[in-house]
């Protein structure tokens, strides 16, 4: 169980078995009296001291043993069982414990299998292991995915060789399976990186290795760059070919990555008719393993409101929330899957110095846990939680390494010093400098390999997140159970017996068409940077999809039911209700694929909403109801075969006149709204791969 602590700097701090000790342990290997950390004048400043001052154990500092020494940042000292990492930001010390119990275990291997449990937070993840010559094999209960994409139940393990699997990793020595519960963050390794718009070049000779568990701030001014490395791990633009970019050691392309990676913009796009526990539950439902949700999204729920300062608001609507709450909700959503990087651009931006510390805080924890951080910033106090800094100038790296170091390069402590001193020639002067230095990446593992996701996305889900959407909007609620009242009302007034039957198959046809259109034309756009962002982490597009198509048609068929019931209630025809609600069908179908289409074409609802009169228009004119098909121009009849109201009239004019209808009235609407439904998932699906 991992841990936190602050020693206070006025007095030393002590650690013992000890009642009174500042850190107490109870394990034997524990002396009563075992060792102190002092702060104390240096000749280079303020420094940190460990002094160890047991006689019959030992004081361990990164493994090897010492009487006394200076404290730097990421170092592990370790008592008995016990390990204690060093963080040291501007002279304050923090101490992140865990139990070395929980870092390695040893399995002998013998000539049959025999189970292993990775047991974790709860959940059950066991494999099977054997001897097989001087190495292991090793067999997984559910199907594993490698770093080519591959589905495997089994894999051999050679002496020397590592794997990672998930959060544990493997090796083999001396006839032993050695485990060790790996954090959850991935390290970072960009070699000569180069990032591209489309042909269009932005960031040029980018290099550096982050360790697994740091925070790297990029600063730099408006428009140098920042942005577009993290519209790279996002996907959204794409690397030169000579480029190198790794994450936990495999190409930051692959799906199963992506999946583990959480992207929280300047804006977090969160759906805000939701509350706040509803966002939490939909930010672990797209994430977490469908057995995993069930055991362990309660827990982490509450860890995370907590952790956030959440758990009075969880019953409150994002739209009620302010900016700050808003942008913990966005990372408290993410971490319910627990993802290896977590990036940020300008999570600072637009809070109050109040609101930016808790943030900050809260990263640093998250760090201290092991996820990796990337954050783009003008903060200083982001700057202060920062293991690393890279500073980015026209498109080109001018400096890389600790916040001290770029103090010290710059010749200023003052951040806005840092970037009003950026000029044309920096990121030459840097190269020029001599004290580059890359941190060699630490993961020394053969192979990853990762957990097949089963997510608990369903249709029905998808369909009751849109239907309550819709309820709590209550504008839009009180549109769709007017509109159709209305406009029946009005044709009520307008039809009579003498109306021609002509004209009343064309009047519902085109209702049936804006109530679908408008229903369906903003669902996507509206909500495309969130999809955007749940696509890449496995949620299913099809579900999405489909709860886009049938909700919006069950509505309108509806609501043109009620405003044929009104014009049917003064105009005497025959009901066949069957043919009519076969016909409604088809009336409705293909205006909401084609509105769903157009949605997830779109760049924003205006863009969405300014395509309406084009789809309209073309129902009305090419339908046959304004000028019969023989007197229509040849290009005019060409036409009137791909617009699907041109079916749905026919259909309903001759259920209404007791005519027998052609199948293939109903046959081409419906493969109409087929094909744009294929369009539709084949632009959905290729948002979500890296470019």
């Amino acid at each position: 169980m991992f841990r936190i602590i602050t020693p206070d700097t006025s007095k030393p701090f002590t650690i013992g078995r000890r009642e009174g000790s500042d850190l107490r342990f109870s394990e034997r290997f524990v002396s009563r009296e075992h060792a102190v950390i002092e702060r104390k004048q240096g000749p280079n400043g303020t420094v940190w001291k460990i002094r160890s001052l047991t006689e019959n154990s030992f004081t361990l500092l990164n493994e090897a043993q010492i009487n006394e020494s200076e404290l730097h940042d990421g170092d592990i000292i370790g008592i008995g069982v016990k390990r204690l990492r060093v963080d040291i930001k501007e002279d304050k010390l923090s101490l992140l414990l865990y139990d070395i119990n929980d870092e390695v275990q040893e399995q002998p291997l013998e000539d049959k299998f025999c189970m292993v449990d990775l047991g974790e937070d709860g959940s059950t993840k066991p494999i099977q292991v054997r001897k097989d010559g001087d190495g292991a094999e090793i067999r997984f209960q559910h199907p594993i995915i490698d770093e080519e994409g591959k589905s495997r139940k089994k894999i051999g393990l050679r002496p020397g060789e590592g794997i990672r699997f998930d959060q544990t990793e493997m090796s083999v020595r001396d006839g032993k399976l050695f485990m060790r519960k790996a954090g959850a963050g991935f390290e970072l390794h960009v070699r000569d990186l180069d990032v591209y718009a489309g042909k269009k070049q932005l960031l040029a000779g980018i290099d550096f290795d982050l360790p697994a568990g740091e925070i790297l701030a990029i600063i730099g001014r408006s428009g140098q760059g920042k942005s577009s490395l993290l519209k790279l791990f996002e996907g959204t633009y794409r690397k030169g070919e000579r480029s190198e970019v790794t994450i936990g050691g495999v190409d930051y392309r692959h799906s199963q990555i992506r999946e583990r990676i959480a992207i929280l913009e300047q804006d977090p796009p969160l759906r805000s008719d939701l509350t706040v526990d509803e966002t939490l539950r939909h930010g672990a439902r797209i994430t977490l393993d469908a057995k995993d949700f069930r055991e362990s999204a309660d827990g982490r729920l509450e860890k995370f409101c907590e952790l956030f300062g959440l758990s009075g608001r969880r019953q409150s609507r994002i739209r009620t929330l302010s900016g700050g709450e808003i942008r913990r909700v966005a990372l408290a959503a993410e971490l319910m899957g627990s993802p290896g990087l977590i990036i940020l651009d300008e999570p600072l931006s637009g809070l109050d110095p109040f609101n930016s510390r808790i943030l900050c805080s809260h990263l640093k924890q998250l760090a201290f846990l092991g996820h990796t951080i990337i954050l783009t910033t003008h903060s200083y106090e982001a700057l202060r939680i920062a293991n690393k800094v890279l500073v980015i100038h026209q498109g080109e790296q001018c400096f890389y390494g600790s916040p001290q170091g770029a103090y010290q390069f710059f010749k200023t402590s003052n951040p806005d010093e840092i970037l009003s001193n950026l000029s044309t020639d920096s990121s030459s002067i840097w190269q020029k400098s001599g004290i580059i230095s890359k941190d060699t990446a630490s993961n020394n593992l053969s192979h990853y390999y990762f957990t097949k996701q089963r997510h608990k996305g369903s249709l029905f889900y998808n369909m009751a997140l849109m239907l309550r959407q819709w309820v709590r909007d209550k504008g839009k609620l009180a549109a769709l159970l007017l509109q159709p009242f209305i406009i029946g009302f009005l044709f009520s007034q307008i039809f009579s017996r003498t109306s021609s039957l002509w004209t009343v198959a064309f009047a519902i046809v085109l209702c049936a068409n804006w109530f679908s259109l408008s229903l369906s034309i903003r669902e996507i756009v509206q909500e495309k940077n969130t999809i955007k962002g749940e696509f890449r982490k496995g949620a299913g597009i099809l579900p999405y999809l489909s709860a886009k198509f049938i909700l919006p048609t069950i509505v309108s068929i509806l609501q043109t039911v009620i405003v044929y019931a009104f014009i049917a209630y003064r105009i005497p025809i025959h009901h066949d209700i069957p043919e009519l609600f076969a016909i409604a069908v088809t009336a409705t179908t293909p205006a909401i694929a084609i509105g769903l289409l157009v949605s997830s074409l779109s760049r924003n609802s205006g863009q969405a909403n300014a395509f309406l009169p084009l789809l309209i228009i073309p129902q009305v004119a090419l339908a046959g109801a304004l000028v019969p098909f023989d007197q229509m121009q040849q290009v005019g009849k060409w036409l009137s075969y791909i617009v699907w109201s041109r079916y749905s009239q026919s259909s309903l004019l001759n259920t209404l006149l007791e005519h027998p209808d052609d199948v293939w009235n109903k046959g081409a609407a419906l493969l109409l709204a087929a094909l744009f439904c294929i369009i539709t998932a084949t632009i959905l699906y290729r948002s979500k791969k890296a470019k």
